[in-house]
């Protein structure tokens, strides 16, 4: 939510944060006084505030103190986190860009490989998806022996992406990316638990991933071990009624250790999510279901690992991030309206050329 934030809106929520128990009115009165803001605006930006369940207060007959709630603090801490990049020094800017910056390209360079190599693949959802499954194996590390964290890849198909970033972090040798969809490989279109030990849920049919990761949610509370669950999802499996199922049983248990990643790139393997069926709102779908809710830029991976990091802190509620992604993965070459697109050897020396420099 926090992208359609307006000045107006940032100021609330920043004189919000340092509210010493003033309730709605009085607080909105003192504003207004102080910013010389009429006092009409001021409520109508609170009102939206308080629908995008960024800020909560009384009602008449009923004050409270108005303060934010925990998503409200997070995305404020996400707009104090830009304002500090945008302050340090262009030299120390442009290292922090130039890592991630080469990270990226190294994990897009072996989607493509592997792609490139086994002659099949979902390219487009594995380019999309690879800002945000590195940032959760930079915050979480998942699914590794010394790691209490899990992560399920309910979107299947993007496999190779997956592979990928687990090469990049030495879970895989490289070698194998060559092998991608060959008999014996490790390495299979779909996450196959039987075949590598750090996919702990097998998935491909879509729809059922995050009602396993409610069930290792509640498993965890439980046996009161710690850790988070990550699921991450494309958004043309939301349109499965299985996944409002489990929303719903993740709201009814307060697994609060539960995290959806929503790759919301706006495509599916028929066309464009809401030419086949409309999921907007999709923001306030999540909400009604009693989640946290957090858009997020998902081609920034910087932005996506400071606010898993936030959420692993804060987190109180089953809470979904909204990650808005482009399905070419940042890479020219590649239309972003692709549905499913294996290179040709001009392409791929062309898409190679541009990620290695």
């Amino acid at each position: 939510m926090e992208k359609a934030l307006n000045r107006n809106q940032k100021l609330i929520l920043s004189s919000v944060s340092r509210n010493l128990n003033y309730t709605a009115s009085a607080f909105l009165r003192k504003l207004s006084k102080e910013s010389g803001i009429p006092l009409s605006t001021l409520k109508l930006n609170l009102k939206i505030l308080k629908e995008e369940g960024l800020v909560e207060y009384g009602r008449v007959g009923e004050p409270r103190p108005i303060k934010l709630t925990e998503v409200g603090k997070i995305v404020l801490e996400l707009l104090d986190y830009r304002e500090n990049v945008n302050d340090i020094g262009d030299c120390e800017k442009s290292v922090l860009e130039e890592d991630y910056r080469e990270l990226l390209s190294k994990i897009r360079s072996k989607i493509v490989f592997e792609i490139y190599q086994a002659k099949m693949g979902h390219l487009p959802s594995s380019l999309s998806s690879a800002n945000i499954i590195a940032a959760i194996f930079q915050v979480f590390k998942p699914n590794v022996t010394e790691s209490k964290n899990s992560f399920i890849l309910s979107k299947g198909h993007a496999a190779p992406a997956l592979y990928a970033v687990m090469a990049q972090h030495g879970i895989l040798d490289d070698y194998e990316l060559a092998f991608l969809c060959s008999p014996g490989s490790r390495l299979q279109g779909h996450p196959d638990k039987r075949f590598l030990q750090e996919v702990i849920v097998s998935t491909g049919s879509l729809g059922q991933g995050l009602s396993v990761g409610v069930g290792i949610a509640i498993g965890k509370k439980l046996k009161n071990v710690e850790g988070k669950v990550v699921v991450l999802l494309g958004d043309g499996e939301l349109e499965e009624g299985q996944i409002w199922e489990a929303a719903m049983s993740a709201s009814a248990n307060n697994l609060d250790n539960l995290i959806a990643i929503i790759d919301r790139n706006f495509y599916q393997m028929n066309g464009a999510t809401e030419e086949v069926k409309m999921l907007e709102p999709l923001s306030s779908k999540w909400k009604s279901f009693g989640w946290d809710v957090i858009e997020v830029d998902g081609r920034k991976i910087d932005e996506l690992v400071y606010i898993l990091r936030e959420i692993e802190k804060h987190q109180k509620k089953p809470t979904a991030i909204i990650a808005f992604t482009e399905r070419n993965g940042g890479i020219e070459h590649i239309d972003r309206k692709a549905f499913y697109y294996i290179p040709t050897y001009v392409e791929y020396v062309r898409i190679w050329r541009e990620q290695i420099g």
